[in-house]
């Protein structure tokens, strides 16, 4: 008992949820492994088509083409073999190869579209967070008065409204009827990704309605969620006490934002978490060049390894984001850490 008591509160909370994390890990193993085996159909029959397509005919070269695509992935094998060497390839750092991109690695793939997403979804995610958060500290600071209603109604509203259906009309606002942005893609065809200013300039106009899309998205849910805590965090003895010794409103405001956004920070680690998730949809309406469009065409595709590959940056990433908001949560409550572990 006395061993116990030595070690650290936050540390045996650190080490328990790691266990958890790690368990949940392999059990997402299992399912990201099988669930893309149950979907109808065959990926090589797939493949060999697209490969007739571009003027592979003749019988020699079918049977050539078949062998080597079932060597190369050995989907007839059993299940159990398939597993047992996907879980061996993944923990020598090897994702496999990509049938839809055939010979491309997944790795590759992952390390060249990912980049597009994260420099999508990051911004868009965080500066929604700050806005949203603001926004929703003023409208509690106005609790039931005409701008509170006006904000709740707004907010309400955006988050009823996907990510997707925003991007449907904003496209057809600023792309159609008032031509000023594209309707889709990262950058104009023909234009290859460099490290100028042309590029650079032709990409933020790609850039600014999904973007957009996103932003107005996720608003709506930190600015219900901040006002909801705001409201009762301003109901308490200290903010109470505040207002009676006669301390501005500016700071009664700013004190109200920092003791209300630590429920905000763990759900933005766990939003940024599935960003690679949350944007494929919105890449899709968009055709922005990131990893959630190819992973649609690898799901269309049935190409198990990159639907895989990616699988497992979405949960990993996931699971590690949720890992670390829960021990920045402890480090900040201490509550939390005693009432876990009971030392």
């Amino acid at each position: 008992m006395a061993f116990k008591r030595a070690i650290n509160p936050f540390i045996v909370y650190a080490l328990k949820r790691l266990g958890m994390m790690i368990l949940t890990f392999f059990v997402a193993l299992f399912l990201i492994f099988i669930l893309p085996r149950m979907i109808p159909g065959n990926p090589l029959a797939t493949t060999i088509y697209r490969l007739l397509q571009g003027g592979i005919v003749s019988p020699e070269q079918l049977k050539a083409t078949e062998r080597m695509l079932l060597e190369t992935f050995k989907f007839h094998e059993p299940l159990h073999i398939q597993f047992i060497d996907f879980i061996s390839n993944l923990f020598h750092g090897n994702l496999g190869v990509s049938v839809l991109f055939y010979p491309l690695k997944v790795y590759d793939l992952i390390a060249i579209y990912i980049p597009w997403t994260l420099l999508l979804m990051v911004p868009a995610v965080s500066l929604s967070w700050f806005v949203g958060n603001y926004i929703g500290v003023i409208a509690a600071m106005n609790r039931n008065k005409s701008i509170d209603k006006i904000i709740l109604t707004i907010f309400m509203v955006f988050q009823g409204i996907p990510s997707y259906i925003f991007g449907m009309y904003l496209i057809l606002l600023f792309a159609v009827y008032i031509p000023i942005f594209p309707t889709g893609g990262g950058w104009p065809p023909g234009m290859v990704p460099r490290l100028s200013t042309d590029f650079i300039l032709a990409y933020l106009r790609h850039y600014i309605l999904p973007f957009l899309s996103i932003f107005m998205a996720s608003l709506g849910g930190w600015g219900l969620s901040m006002r909801s805590i705001a409201v009762q965090e301003i109901a308490s003895d200290y903010m109470e006490y505040a207002k009676n010794i006669g301390v501005s409103q500016r700071k009664i405001s700013r004190y109200l934002f920092k003791c209300s956004a630590l429920p905000q920070i763990v759900g933005l680690a766990i939003v940024l978490g599935w960003s690679v998730a949350g944007s494929v949809i919105t890449e899709i309406v968009f055709s922005y060049p990131g990893i959630g469009m190819i992973f649609w065409r690898g799901i269309q595709s049935q190409d198990y390894p990159l639907i895989q590959g990616i699988f497992i940056i979405i949960i990993g990433t996931l699971l590690l984001a949720n890992y670390i908001s829960e021990l920045l949560f402890a480090y900040i409550d201490p509550r939390i850490r005693y009432a876990y572990t009971g030392v």
